[in-house]
């Protein structure tokens, strides 16, 4: 399949490599509005300057494609969604689906009505970690799941003048949308409903609440913690975090990106064990080969944006549950 790249910013220089790796895909345009980036897209990357056009509609009717990949801030992902789909255009969207809920709602109604294929790029759940511990649970590690909390420490986003160190809620909009769709993942379970609260330690960077602590109900009655400060400059957790998933078998835990099953009494078997990873491909390179995979088979791929849209709901649930002081179902949003 045959793509047109949308945003030459720092990120886009990942993308052009894992497509350029890619025996499936291949980027025939590009897209930047910044001159800045056109001319170091042109002098480091080597893209031919004439492959870079102004707008997606200027890209498509100069380029046969098939698909876009959209690596601009979260704000512009509706007017590019649109572009797309206007094109004919199938979409790969850079992770969040939008900076709005009601925004999401309206690309997700956009790729339907268009019967185009719309994946986010959710790249932390294709890693070994995520992968071996959803078929570890599966597979009943440690036997009926209720209880698991997840940590994420870190000195992130300090670039001064980014949209990151800007925004409100940078690290739930950012993060957790990471963090909360590996839960649906690893789990296979639907959240319920969140009780959230936010704040800044008194050295933060951030202008919006970069750390948070919120309590997930999921279906049967798992009780997950999220808790996490993404203005810390302790000891640091993975880009996984550290997480804890207990059952009457014992506990699964990520420690440093390994997993491990322990169980102490009264559990009928004890002791400690390390799991073995599953050998899975690189994140961004998976999820471009089940976008195009699933396009050729003509079925719905893993983080489509109809399914990703419920990770969303529990990123703007839990916003509004720290705005608002109460518990918010995440079935308040999904059906509004």
């Amino acid at each position: 399949m045959r793509g047109i790249l949308v945003g030459l910013g720092g990120r886009a220089r990942s993308w052009l490599q894992v497509c350029q790796r890619s025996d499936n895909a291949e980027l025939v345009g590009y897209v930047e509005v910044s001159p800045d980036n056109r001319a170091r897209a042109v002098a480091d990357w080597g893209l031919p300057e004439a492959a870079i056009f102004d707008t997606i509609g200027a890209a498509a009717a100069a380029v046969d494609a098939d698909f876009a990949l959209d690596i601009t801030p979260p704000a512009a992902h509706e007017a590019v969604a649109n572009a797309a789909f206007d094109a004919g255009l199938h979409l790969i969207g850079e992770k969040p689906l939008s900076d709005t809920f009601e925004a999401a709602q309206r690309m997700l109604a956009a790729s339907e009505k268009a019967g185009l294929t719309h994946v986010i790029t959710q790249n932390y759940r294709f890693g070994s970690v995520p992968r071996t511990a959803h078929r570890l649970l599966k597979e009943s590690l440690v036997g009926d799941i209720k209880h698991v909390a997840v940590g994420f420490y870190r000195p992130w986003a300090h670039a001064p003048g980014t949209h990151y160190v800007t925004m409100p809620y940078p690290l739930i909009t950012d993060m957790g949308i990471h963090h909360f769709d590996l839960l649906r993942y690893v789990l296979d379970l639907e959240p319920v409903s969140v009780y959230a609260e936010t704040w800044n330690p008194s050295w933060g960077w951030h202008a919006g609440d970069a750390g948070h602590c919120a309590i997930f109900e999921f279906e049967g009655g798992v009780m997950v913690t999220h808790h996490s400060l993404g203005s810390s400059v302790g000891k640091t957790t993975t880009w996984n975090g550290e997480w804890r998933v207990e059952g009457p078998l014992g506990s699964m835990t990520w420690e440093d990106d390994d997993i491990f099953w322990t169980a102490v009494g009264p559990a009928e078997k004890q002791g400690r064990e390390q799991q073995p990873l599953d050998e899975v491909p690189d994140g961004q390179a998976a999820l471009l080969d089940e976008f195009v995979t699933a396009i050729g088979e003509g079925r719905e791929p893993e983080c489509s944006s109809r399914d990703n849209i419920k990770s969303l709901a529990m990123v703007f649930a839990a916003i509004e549950s720290a705005k608002q002081g109460r518990r918010v179902r995440i079935d308040e949003l999904l059906s509004a």
